[in-house]
């Protein structure tokens, strides 16, 4: 059983790479994620997906005893386990390998891009020592562990290693990962070293390091939600033209340090919701304010054989919000606003069979005429 599956798998991400690699000529990935907590309690996680190709991604439910697998360098199977908890995550290109995912236990894992920036471990040749690759490493995460503590100490008994897929090429990865008490990492691996950062700030989005980003918040230490006071000049009083002067000179642009700070600050300044169901929704609103619409941020692609050069376009796919306390995952498409939720309280963890659930991607909008009085 184990080893059809690995090899399913392996199949798998091949045909995938090869469709990235057709649909994807710019090398672009922006991904924002933050933490929110209500007064009650829960912890929240939001998080978006940007990519300039479509993903069709769908939401896999995996079951408890399920059996995983990672690939090896050369595609073939690789370490096999169980899943210990089950969970739900996004897939892509109809590959059930999460790229974003709460488990049942409340453990929240998200995988973003940091080109650049990162060097995995080599492969072990030491037969049957435990090795799992950076593509399937959020699976084994979700899959095997309840919280933050547990994956510390389990992360350095692993290699984790990079699958190159032809043509797609390297995948740069580092993970977001919280869970359900309070806990908040980052996981990088840096000149084929892991690294373990603490992160009671609770964002995250893409190059640099995670280190570089928290020194970089210092220079933003004078943002406030708070209305600033007039300047005075002598007998002249110079007051804000507006609302918002506290925020004023907060990045407003796409880059990872941009919205990294923008997203530190709305989060951090958003009125701590009463409810669970509240903060989600503050979680979305925190969201917007980094989705990017397409055509906002386009990359020159040289054309073939003397054509001239195209643009491809970078755009939020999908955004998600986890309640790690409540174990409900929430999310939204590009194309639908419209927010829906898996309760995985609800979920029947004992199948035998991943599951999923469409994310529609075509525009939804409630007709109110019949209302009108």
């Amino acid at each position: 059983m184990f080893r059809r599956v690995a090899a399913a798998v392996a199949i798998a991400i091949a045909a995938a790479a090869l469709t990235l690699a057709a649909l994807a000529p710019a090398d672009a990935s922006a991904c924002t994620t933050f933490k929110i907590r209500s007064k009650d309690g829960a912890i929240l996680v939001g998080r978006s997906m940007e990519l300039g190709m479509p993903l069709q991604s769908a939401v896999m439910i995996v079951p408890r005893g399920f059996p995983l697998s990672a690939t090896r360098p050369d595609l073939k199977p690789g370490t096999t386990w169980v899943a210990k908890y089950g969970f739900a995550g996004m897939n892509t290109l109809g590959v059930d390998i999460s790229t974003d995912g709460l488990n049942e236990a409340g453990l929240s894992v998200g995988t973003l891009y940091i080109p650049e920036f990162v060097q995995y471990q080599p492969f072990p040749a030491q037969a049957g020592k435990a090795a799992v690759s950076n593509l399937e490493l959020s699976n084994w995460l979700l899959s095997s562990f309840a919280t933050v503590g547990e994956v510390r100490e389990a992360l350095p008994k692993i290699t984790v290693y990079d699958v190159v897929i032809p043509p797609a090429g390297p995948q740069p990865l580092h993970w977001a990962i919280s869970d359900a008490q309070g806990g908040s990492i980052v996981v990088e691996y840096v000149g084929g070293e892991l690294r373990i950062h603490e992160n009671p700030i609770g964002t995250l989005t893409n190059s640099p390091n995670f280190e570089w980003h928290i020194t970089n918040l210092r220079n933003h230490v004078d943002l406030t939600n708070q209305n600033l006071d007039g300047l005075k000049l002598g007998t002249v009083e110079i007051r804000p033209l507006s609302q918002g002067s506290g925020m004023l000179g907060i990045p407003g642009d796409y880059t990872a340090p941009g919205r990294f700070i923008r997203a530190t600050a709305l989060a951090w300044s958003t009125v701590p919701p009463a409810t669970a169901v509240e903060g989600a929704n503050a979680a979305f609103h925190v969201l917007n304010a980094v989705d990017i619409p397409i055509g906002a941020v386009a990359q020159r692609v040289p054309g073939k054989d003397g054509a001239p050069p195209t643009l491809a376009y970078e755009q939020t796919q999908w955004a998600t919000v986890h309640d790690l306390t409540n174990r409900i995952l929430y999310f939204r498409t590009y194309g639908s606003l419209l927010i829906r939720k898996v309760d995985l309280r609800r979920l029947d963890w004992t199948g035998k069979t991943i599951r999923h659930v469409p994310m529609p991607t075509g525009m939804e909008a409630e007709d109110v005429t019949a209302q009108v009085r």
